[in-house]
């Protein structure tokens, strides 16, 4: 059986977008990267942010400190805002120095279905589906996100053209139970390699590519949320996404109670090692 028939084969069983076989793998062409991503600088730009208005935060939030302990008169309200200024500048200075570049999105992250609603001039909007349930045993709870990033020159997205995407920056307090959002970034961005394009497409399940198209018309309605993330009801969820064969590659029993139970492995769920991008 060849590389590409047992992709095929794979993508009908509905894997969830917690499967460790959909974290993308692929090489990444760095002088692509560099060429295509809209975030290549964000790195520079974030640390540029973190030491100059962090660092500025900081020596301001200590001068008012100590103006208000040196006075007569101690300034309690110069020092609680000196100690505000000083905590915010150490969390943005922070930022800073965490702040990942360009290549980071795409180490070990998920791969969900994108497509290109909207460009104009160098604005580009893509519609992504994603996973946003944070306990395995739960069912899945998909959501849409649109993402809006400027385009790099030389570089054109159609309207309707399918983008296989990776998912980053998930977003969420720990009490919560799902996401309340995420970041995406195109394959493309971090490789030309046809057959890495082509096979991150077919790692998606089928059902995943129809469930996005049918979030086309509700494009409008997300773009008016602050958040830019629209839920998807259980009873507009595409019938093979509600109860899958398999929680993060494992294959389950759905019980009365709506839970899973896992009865197996990943290496039961196949016979055979997956093809690596």
């Amino acid at each position: 059986m060849t590389e590409q028939t047992e992709q095929i084969e794979r993508t009908e069983h509905g894997w969830p977008s917690g499967d460790p076989r959909r974290f993308f793998d692929a090489p990444i062409d760095r002088e692509h990267l560099r060429a295509s991503s809209p975030n290549v600088y964000r790195r520079v730009l974030w640390l540029s942010i973190g030491v100059c208005v962090g660092g500025l935060l900081i020596g301001l939030g200590v001068w008012s400190i100590a103006e208000g302990m040196d006075s007569a008169a101690p300034s309690w309200w110069a020092m609680v805002l000196g100690v505000v200024a000083v905590l915010v500048g150490v969390g943005v200075f922070l930022r800073g120095l965490l702040a990942g570049n360009a290549t980071k999105p795409f180490r070990g992250g998920q791969l969900v279905p994108g497509m290109v609603v909207e460009q104009a001039d160098s604005t580009v909007q893509l519609l992504v589906l994603a996973d946003i349930s944070r306990d395995p045993a739960a069912p899945p709870e998909f959501a849409y996100r649109l993402v809006t990033f400027e385009a790099r020159e030389g570089t054109r997205f159609v309207p309707g053209r399918p983008v296989p995407c990776v998912t980053h920056g998930f977003i969420a307090p720990p009490w919560s139970r799902r996401w309340w959002s995420f970041e995406a970034s195109p394959v493309a961005w971090a490789t030309a390699d046809e057959h890495v394009l082509d096979a991150a497409g077919k790692a998606i399940p089928p059902a995943e590519w129809d469930q996005l198209l049918a979030g086309a018309e509700r494009v409008a309605e997300i773009r008016r949320r602050p958040s830019r993330l629209g839920r998807i009801s259980y009873e507009d969820l595409h019938e093979s996404l509600r109860r899958p064969s398999t929680r993060l590659g494992v294959p389950v029993e759905w019980q009365p109670d709506g839970r899973a139970r896992f009865v197996g492995s990943v290496a039961h769920s196949t016979s055979r090692t997956t093809p690596r991008m």
